[in-house]
């Protein structure tokens, strides 16, 4: 047998190690992954293991999630970068970077929390979306031996993280929003408390406009620290609050958002052509003559996939065409600059915020019927059982044969017409290749959450006049299924050519989330195991399907769930059950989809320019996965104010909606409900509003409310609701349940 080495004799494979460990672009891997990534042959792998597990008791190495080993650090050393939130609570909360997350791993020998608390005297002044440089004391928890004889040394579950912001590198929000007051020398705004200070002291005289009570825009002259007000002075005054446009206006500048684009931007895509010209079509594959068509709502006025379906053997052909914005984006333009600043589109009740001009995302960009427009083509062939068996990617320029909405394709797939046999044709071949797609994800136990989305319509003013529930019908599941099939299809090549991309993905949850899940899910009555593998939560969720609690299950499944993300490395997506996954298909209104698009080109056989690093890359991937977190905040926030509007309508209606809903506790003031079709809202029920032809009691025993007539309220329970009071600060809404 090999004699090892001392433990402190230095070897080659012990020096490659550690520069190995050392190198910047490392993660944390297992010890076969070092091997792998190391070079490592079988014979020296001993050696690896006994290196590993010696640096581990002396203390150089820790041991995280899955056996990954890390570097330990000194914690004084390293700066340590992330941004501060604040909730709703007044919480401030420390997220840090992902390197920081390693490091601060590597300091508790576990893993590090997505979130650590931040006690305000420790937070040097840090508000909501700030990015900051934090230092990180770990400290044991005092601990015991049995019997009470002498302190032991702290385990890994016995270590806490105290954060101190050490410094303010970016402030999250360039100006505040809040309502103008009266009072003293200039008066004062009032913020929200967590995007704005709650008080601002004006230091200069507000414009003539500014009336108590209008909603304003201050610019920060001093920010709050310790007992200093913050200080600023009113930039623009947005006007009336009860007016809905100055309502979203005022979400628009709350998340820095962008209303207008720069004059270069609107000058580079002035001179973009309106149409495709004969040398913008060279190399490219000819599919003007093919039966393609696009299926969008009846509201989309941007086009940027298209599809063409027919049978192949005993599976399918299917083309997937996406509007090819790579064309006119090119990297180092001013485009490109505005586009990757905002990072997508931001979809609000009245309008939409969108990534590129209209010029592009209107126009030349998209698929507009009957016109010739560029686009990047995945074709794939398909077998009878949903399994990709071969997929090739070509430029290409084609002209759709029809602008169909979601409702007249379902109208072809429920045995109707769209008035053309050739069209109707590829429709149901469509539908039947999206079952079959569709059958094969949920074999390999992908997360069903799918429900009904909530949309208020409103007038020209603006106004909410109703709200929409939208179905995933089988129209929306066949474009769905085939743009699933595209992206993953593009990811894999990407991946298995190693061509520098942004990936889409989504990390598997915390096992305490999903525990809590599971006494949920036991307290409406299901049988359901562990719920340690994404098979047993597939099964258990299938037991709920078509019950009242379905869809507040599945919110609440949601909720457990890790946040989508965007990275540089092929991590996987959980929720999907896809190894390798991307965004390929609307680069019209996401910034990771141009940059897909860019490495597609390689996949097309073009040379073009050089890629982006990963370096690069992941820098884009954080920037991006944050923007895509502030529009949908704040594409939330106008919603729910939508929303909240449309109900404070419906309480003073003579007959309001009535809304199916589910009790999620009860208490002795009364109850709260969950309203599926209402995300967001949080409903309540007092005990004053329950049915007045009986006399009802709190059994706190069971925690629910029971009837002399024999009726009862508890948890899990489905009803029917009307909504009778809406606050609009707090989001609670007050329901009567019908009887």
């Amino acid at each position: 047998m090999k004699k090892l080495p001392k433990d402190n004799e230095n070897t080659p494979l012990r020096e490659a190690l550690g520069a190995y460990l050392q190198r910047r672009d490392y993660t944390p891997q297992s010890s076969g992954e070092i091997a792998r990534g190391m070079g490592i042959d079988s014979r020296q792998r001993a050696l690896l293991r006994e290196t590993l597990k010696l640096w581990l008791g002396q203390g150089r190495l820790t041991k995280l999630k899955k056996g990954a080993y890390a570097l330990r650090k000194d914690p004084q050393a390293q700066p340590l970068l992330g941004r501060i939130v604040k909730t709703p609570g007044g919480k401030l909360l420390y997220l840090p970077d992902d390197a920081a997350q390693v490091q601060i791993s590597a300091m508790l020998h576990a893993e590090c929390p997505r979130s650590l608390t931040v006690e305000p005297r420790r937070s040097c002044g840090a508000m909501d979306g700030d990015r900051v440089r934090a230092s990180v004391r770990v400290q044991g928890l005092p601990t015991r031996r049995r019997g009470g004889k002498g302190a032991r040394r702290p385990a890994a579950g016995d270590l806490t993280a105290v954060v101190y912001v050490e410094e303010i590198l970016e402030r999250g929000h360039a100006l505040w929003v809040g309502t103008y007051r009266r009072g003293g020398r200039y008066g004062a705004v009032e913020g929200d408390g967590v995007t704005a200070p709650e008080y601002i002291e004006l230091s200069a005289a507000p414009p003539q406009e500014a009336q108590p009570g209008f909603t304003v825009v201050v610019e920060p002259v001093a920010y709050p620290v310790a007992r200093n007000a913050a200080k600023g002075r009113i930039a623009e005054v947005l006007g009336d609050p009860a007016r809905t446009d100055v309502c979203i206006d005022a979400v628009i500048h709350r998340y820095g958002l962008a209303a207008e684009f720069p004059a270069e931007v609107l000058a580079e895509a002035a001179a973009i052509p309106p149409a495709v010209r004969d040398k913008d079509r060279r190399g490219r594959l000819d599919c003007r003559k093919d039966c393609i068509v696009t299926i969008d709502p009846e509201s989309a006025r941007d086009y940027d996939d298209a599809i063409a379906v027919k049978r192949s053997g005993n599976g399918w052909q299917l083309d997937v065409h996406i509007a090819d914005v790579a064309h006119y984006v090119r990297p180092g333009s001013a485009l490109d600059a505005e586009a990757q600043r905002r990072g997508n589109s931001t979809y609000l009740p009245d309008r939409v915020l969108p990534m590129l001009p209209p010029k592009l995302c209107d126009g030349i960009c998209s698929l507009r019927q009957g016109e010739d427009r560029l686009t990047a083509l995945c074709r794939m062939r398909i077998d009878s059982k949903g399994a990709v068996t071969h997929a090739e990617f070509a430029q290409a320029v084609i002209r759709s044969r029809r602008r169909m909405t979601y409702a007249e394709a379902l109208q072809v797939l429920q045995g109707g017409s769209c008035g053309n046999a050739e069209i109707d044709g590829i429709l149901r071949e469509a539908g039947k290749l999206a079952q079959a797609l569709r059958a094969r994800r949920m074999r390999q136990a992908a997360l069903n959450l799918d429900m009904p989305e909530l949309h208020v319509i409103a007038d020209a003013e603006g106004n909410p006049t109703d709200v929409e529930l939208t179905e995933s019908d089988p129209a929306h599941q066949l474009i769905e299924e085939c743009m699933l099939a595209a992206n993953e299809a593009v990811a894999h090549a990407l991946n298995a050519r190693t061509l520098p991309a942004i990936y889409r993905v989504h990390e598997e949850p915390d096992p305490a989330k999903i525990h809590e899940f599971g006494v949920q899910l036991r307290s409406y009555g299901y049988s359901v195991g562990t719920l340690a593998t994404r098979e047993q939560l597939a099964r258990a969720m299938e037991q709920t399907k078509g019950t009242p609690e379905e869809d507040a299950l599945k919110v609440a499944l949601l909720r457990c769930m890790m946040r989508a993300r965007y990275s540089p490395s092929p991590l996987g997506h959980y929720g999907l059950a896809k190894g390798d996954y991307c965004h390929f298909t609307s680069p019209i209104r996401r910034y990771a989809d141009l940059v897909v698009h860019r490495a597609f080109r390689r996949l097309a056989g073009v040379q073009d320019a050089p890629l982006p690093s990963p370096a690069r890359l992941e820098g884009v991937s954080a920037h991006i996965s944050e923007t895509e977190r502030t529009s949908a905040a704040a594409e939330a926030e106008a919603d729910r104010l939508m929303l909240a509007r449309y109900l404070e309508q419906q309480c003073e209606a003579e007959h309001p909606r009535v809304w199916d809903g589910v009790v999620t506790a009860c208490w002795p003031q009364g109850m709260t409900v969950d309203i599926p079709q209402l995300r967001g809202v949080k409903g309540y029920v007092s005990r004053s509003s329950l049915p007045r032809d009986t006399h009802w009691f709190y059994e706190s025993h069971v925690q629910s409310w029971r009837a002399s007539d024999g009726r009862a309220f508890q948890p899990g329970q489905a009803l029917r609701l009307i909504p009778t009071a809406v606050d609009e600060t707090t989001g609670f809404v007050d329901f009567t349940p019908l009887p």
